[in-house]
């Protein structure tokens, strides 16, 4: 069964995800998903946000784990020069992201915001996926590609120099967001000022892109590509709909700061 999942058929998979994130772009030029600020009833039943992010994004946190568990009791018995160095390195990367975003994330929102159960099985199906790509790549398939020379390669100093900056951006802009509430039963929505967002309107969707080709980059895997490309994919028409959301509720107020979607002086 190993040797099927990640043998010919990974290959396959990573097509089929590649091409898939392709159909959900354009997709998602039309159809707006009802959660944040474009939620709606239209989506079917709801719950909590805070509980909906748990149970979207920590399947891949518990995947990853145990990807890595498995790799590790599979090598047993290997010397401290034989230890996975640098894929336990960047396995520790994806799990920070993803501590935050499934534990420390929903513990701080505040507001009493839904999200439909539709949206969040769909994220839970795609983290899973994603765990297979980037848990078959690195512990799978070719864990012998991270010898300790990698972490002088340029690919992984930069790709880890974007990931962290990514990664800092993208909290602080959530931080930002978060502090216009008054309380955790505040769900009016305020329009967020300083830091990056005086270029552009989305910056934590800026930065966790930045975060996820950092990603890729330090990786230098297909497994990672494809999912910089699924997160393209999904995050940059949501800027587009949070920009147009925006201008609904704050009108000429909005336009006057002339502020780009989500890239600096492209988009």
């Amino acid at each position: 069964m190993i040797d099927f999942l990640f043998g010919e058929f990974y290959n396959y998979f990573l097509c089929g995800m590649t091409l898939l994130a392709v159909v959900v772009f354009i997709i998602l030029q039309f159809i707006t998903p009802a959660y944040g600020m474009t939620f709606n009833n239209r989506w079917g039943q709801s719950i909590r946000s805070n509980w909906g992010w748990v149970l979207m994004e920590a399947p891949v946190f518990l995947l990853m784990t145990s990807f890595y568990v498995h790799a590790l009791l599979r090598s047993q018995p290997f010397s401290m020069a034989e230890f996975p160095w640098v894929t336990t390195a960047i396995f520790v990367l994806f799990q920070l992201h993803y501590l935050q975003r499934s534990f420390i994330f929903p513990s701080l929102m505040r507001g009493t915001s839904k999200m439909p159960l539709s949206i969040i099985f769909s994220g839970i199906f795609f983290n899973m996926f994603n765990a297979y790509m980037q848990g078959g790549w690195l512990f799978f398939i070719s864990p012998d590609q991270y010898t300790l020379s990698w972490f002088y390669s340029p690919q992984f100093i930069i790709g880890t120099v974007l990931f962290f900056a990514g990664m800092v951006i993208n909290m602080h802009s959530d931080r930002i967001i978060r502090k216009l509430r008054a309380d955790k039963w505040d769900n009016n929505y305020y329009l967020p000022k300083g830091f990056l967002f005086d270029k552009v309107n989305s910056a934590n969707f800026f930065g966790e892109l930045l975060e996820w080709f950092g990603f890729a980059v330090l990786s230098w895997s297909p497994a990672g590509l494809v999912f910089f490309l699924w997160s393209f994919a999904n995050i940059v028409p949501r800027s587009k709909a949070v920009y147009e959301q925006y201008i609904q509720f704050f009108g000429e107020e909005f336009k006057q700061l002339k502020r780009w979607k989500i890239f600096p002086y492209i988009y």
